[in-house]
């Protein structure tokens, strides 16, 4: 009964945003690029949405994880690209222990999880572009939808693209951010790109048998992992001066490799800029690394 809910929840969602998409205009999109009046300018336009980062924090031995990786895909398949799906192994739940040796864990993803704190409140949890809701930025998974639905609605205020080039030979990844900003903001703002990784067959502990077999789903498929990062956990400053002005374009340059375990077709990039003051993100982005 819990999934049909769940799933209804979804669907609710989806008829909403569907209802919505012949309406958006200012303030709720922004337009970069386009010709400049002159008539030999063929740059085409491009309408920018805000773009949203649930962060999905998980183990291969959470029981109720797989419930929330759904609920997580159906607002993906909702949202399209204005979402972005991160999904963190970290905390009790992800340690490899007895015959569950999978071990997606990465020093990245620990150290967000111990930062705020939410293996230790329990998973499944997540938060959606940090934002804090009565004091706190930890979701459950039966909020993520409403805080998403909220989220979109705000007019972007930056813009965030990914070029990448990869290499087959030597797996290395090369990556350009290019950041455009539409407001003047007074904030201390970084840059983040992180390595993300989709359908990796491994088992998941299950507790629901509408979505796999109990108490182990053998052929998982863990997708919108993370890997890694091209520039820190906490990424780069990207204003020194505390404050950016509207029009303002930042480029930053990346080089990481995509590790021979991982396959690199599944890898994707994903980019978000946020408020280092409170954590909060402004606008993300995500391109896969093999088009």
């Amino acid at each position: 009964m819990k999934r049909i809910y769940n799933i209804i929840g979804i669907l609710f969602i989806l008829g909403l945003f569907l209802s919505s998409c012949d309406k958006v205009d200012e303030p709720y999109a922004q337009t970069i690029g386009g010709g400049n009046g002159g008539g030999d300018d063929t740059t085409d336009s491009v309408q920018v949405k805000r773009v949203i980062l649930l962060e999905d924090y998980t183990g291969h031995r959470c029981v109720n994880c797989p419930a929330a990786a759904e609920t997580a895909h159906g607002l993906k398949q909702a949202y399209g690209e204005q979402l972005v799906v991160m999904s963190v192994h970290a905390g009790f739940f992800a340690m490899p222990i007895g015959d569950m040796t999978t071990d997606f864990r990465t020093d990245v993803g620990e150290e967000l999880d111990q930062y705020f704190g939410i293996s230790a409140v329990g998973n499944p949890n997540g938060m959606v572009n940090r934002v804090e809701i009565a004091g706190s930025p930890i979701l459950s998974p039966n909020a993520w939808g409403t805080q998403v639905a909220t989220q979109v609605e705000a007019s972007p205020t930056a813009y965030i693209q990914i070029e990448s080039e990869y290499d087959d030979a030597s797996r290395t990844v090369d990556a350009t951010v290019n950041t455009m900003f539409f407001e003047d903001l007074d904030m201390n703002l970084k840059l983040c790109v992180y390595v993300l990784e989709d359908s990796i067959q491994a088992p998941q502990k299950n507790s629901d048998e509408e979505i796999g077999p109990t108490p182990v789903i053998e052929d998982y498929y863990h997708n919108h992992v993370l890997r890694g990062s091209l520039n820190g956990t906490w990424g780069d400053v990207l204003n020194p001066s505390g404050s950016v002005q509207a029009d303002a374009e930042i480029e930053k340059s990346y080089s990481g490799s995509i590790d021979t375990a991982w396959v690199a077709g599944q890898c994707s990039l994903i980019a978000y800029v946020y408020d280092d003051e409170t954590k909060e993100i402004l606008q993300a982005a995500e391109q896969k690394i093999i088009e």
